[in-house]
């Protein structure tokens, strides 16, 4: 199983991201347009953000909607798993509070993905005649994570991992290029493979939405954070979840926000 990297502008962009997404469920995008250096100054400053004390950081945990804002270590916990992800992040969507020091570059960084989105989604259109783009413009279920996790002592928790093996609740997903490596994907045999670390690059994934909405055409790939060999070594990850509108009908007789509201209850409540 290799995810293959998809130039975007190259002639072939469009064969080769249909191609990947096929076999595997992502594909790397490279030459997309974002500046590197708005990227790489976005995870320097929330990283900063993330080593504040608990007492700073909990000054933006959303009390009215459980889904935004900031989590604290172990408070997520994907389905079917034992342990809670080693991780913390911040929910972020345009609207919702967030750090002053933040504001600009997370803003920027939103749009900018959701535009890369937007072309990703219209080459799936294309492919199979669909309305994927038009479901997905201006959604207000679209999303920004910031995750970070820390360097720590993993063999005081065994079994414990960095973010355990899941499928993504949404249609899509774009990681612009994490601050170290650590991400792999599950091979139909069930053995894992490293998703190529890319300098300035984008992966993207199919999510269970797409996967469901497109009758299992594009499939959502198992995937995980494995934990590295240096324990001093923290990563900075911010994927973006494009989501539909919630009024989408995904399949007969289910809504995407019903579908939603649905999966964060599981991984809340560390049930399947």
């Amino acid at each position: 199983m290799k995810v293959q990297v998809a130039n975007l502008r190259s002639e072939t962009f469009e064969k080769d991201v249909i191609d990947s997404i096929i076999n595997t469920g992502f594909v790397v995008i490279t030459h997309h347009g974002i500046s590197n250096d708005l990227i790489r100054t976005s995870q320097k400053t929330w990283r900063e953000f993330f080593l504040e004390n608990e007492l700073l950081k909990n000054l933006f945990v959303n009390k009215k909607d459980p889904n935004m804002g900031y989590k604290a270590m172990r408070t997520e916990t994907a389905v079917g798993a034992e342990k809670a992800d080693l991780k913390q992040f911040y929910h972020w969507k345009p609207g919702q509070m967030i750090p002053r020091q933040l504001d600009i570059d997370t803003q920027r960084l939103f749009m900018q993905l959701n535009d890369v989105a937007g072309r990703i989604l219209r080459v799936l259109d294309k492919d199979s005649g669909t309305f994927y783009t038009e479901q997905c413009e201006d959604s207000d279920n679209t999303i920004l994570r910031t995750i970070h996790y820390p360097a720590m002592d993993f063999d005081s928790d065994p079994g414990a991992v960095r973010a355990a093996a899941h499928e993504d609740i949404n249609f899509i997903t774009l990681l612009v290029a994490a601050s170290a490596p650590g991400l792999q994907v599950m091979d139909k045999a069930g053995n894992w493979h490293d998703v190529p670390h890319e300098e300035n690059s984008i992966v993207v994934n199919i999510g269970d939405m797409l996967q469901l909405a497109s009758g299992g055409k594009y499939k959502s790939t198992t995937h995980r954070v494995i934990n590295p060999e240096n324990n001093t070594e923290d990563r900075v990850s911010m994927p973006l979840f494009v989501h539909p509108h919630s009024h989408t009908m995904l399949a007969p007789g289910i809504t995407a926000g019903e579908y939603l509201a649905e999966r964060i209850a599981q991984i809340y409540r560390g049930k399947k």
